[in-house]
């Protein structure tokens, strides 16, 4: 009887060592001193909320000042470890470090941190950010890029911010005041997301970089705009069709790179841009020198070996739909007359 009592106990301990160190996480080995990566670190929130015993808690030496959370995608396919990032997880799970990467893990929703100076959360599902009007923020670099963000107005309030990306979202419109603070901010990416006109006023006068690929701008308004620092202007894959260089460089007489590629330039728009910007010794493509081997698509032409778009695809592709939509309904018309004809014929 003793015995099995002690078998209990130890079984009872060998349970419970199990179920505490399942929450006990430590550094990928080689990871350390200054950088400890995590994989596949669980936290819920609302869990921890009613059940404080089931905290995580992370193992890594004082001298770290980085902390990854790496996620196994292909075993955890279908079970979300980790939605939310807040300060609890931030303060009491991680210990507050300087810098932080949560790459592809299926993140929701960021709480931002004060003492926050690094931060690449990319390649999640953010949706919503939050911050408090209130707080001092000290984060330098943030990385929001390809996530499902809308509405970024939350950041206004992160002003020591140098770095900021929020490429690949879903952004239409920036706040007016959205960079009235910042005034360390110098590289900006917006590329990828679904701006169909920009205010440049917006900006602040510091800025070096910015990129607005991949959007969907029809022109630039530069008139009163002075950015004297701006020296990278990425442009490409819009459908701009004409460019003032005139009001362009008055705005931003500092401009290097000035990438306009897969734009809507009629091929002698585009023969004058690239020549008004060779004259002014401005890059017009981000990379090594071209070969004279540009490979274009059938639709598109080449100047200087940059391709260009022969035609303003997004205009054509509404007429386009137009034109199938009424092809289809003069389709399923006839089909109907004709069925109602035969039936006709077959009552006779």
């Amino acid at each position: 009887m003793a015995s099995m009592r002690r078998y209990v106990r130890l079984l009872a301990l060998i349970t419970l060592w199990t179920v505490v160190s399942g929450y006990v996480y430590k550094c990928e080995p080689g990871t350390e001193p200054t950088v400890c990566s995590i994989w596949n670190l669980q936290y819920d929130a609302d869990i921890v909320a009613k059940h404080p015993d089931r905290l995580p808690t992370v193992n890594y030496s004082f001298t770290v000042n980085t902390v990854q959370l790496l996620f196994e995608r292909y075993y955890y396919t279908r079970h979300n470890q980790l939605e939310r990032y807040d300060l609890t997880l931030h303060g009491t799970v991680l210990r507050n470090p300087p810098s932080v990467q949560i790459r592809d893990y299926r993140l929701r929703q960021v709480v931002i941190p004060a003492n926050l100076q690094v931060g690449d959360f990319t390649d999640n599902a953010i949706s919503v950010i939050e911050t408090d009007p209130t707080e001092q923020y000290s984060v330098r670099y943030l990385d929001l890029s390809h996530n499902t963000l809308r509405d970024v107005a939350n950041l206004t309030v992160l002003v020591q911010l140098q770095t900021l990306n929020l490429e690949g979202n879903r952004i239409t419109t920036l706040e007016p005041n959205m960079f009235t603070r910042m005034d360390n901010l110098t590289h900006l990416y917006l590329g990828d997301n679904n701006f169909g006109a920009f205010d440049f006023h917006t900006l602040p006068k510091g800025l070096n970089v910015l990129w607005l690929m991949r959007n969907e701008l029809r022109d630039l308004t530069l008139t009163s705009i002075l950015l004297p620092r701006l020296r990278e202007l990425n442009l490409e894959a819009n459908l701009l069709s004409s460019l003032d260089m005139a009001a362009l460089f008055t705005a931003c007489p500092a401009l290097e790179v000035v990438p306009i590629a897969y734009n809507t330039f009629a091929k002698k728009e585009a023969h004058r841009i690239v020549t008004e910007l060779k004259r002014r010794g401005v890059s017009y493509y981000i990379g090594m020198e071209r070969d004279g081997s540009a490979d274009c698509d059938y639709d598109e032409f080449s100047v200087d070996d940059v391709c260009f778009s022969d035609s303003p695809m997004g205009d054509w592709s509404i007429w386009k739909g137009l034109f199938l939509l009424v092809l289809g309904v003069l389709v399923v018309c006839m089909f109907v007359l004709s069925v109602r004809w035969v039936w006709h014929q077959m009552a006779y």
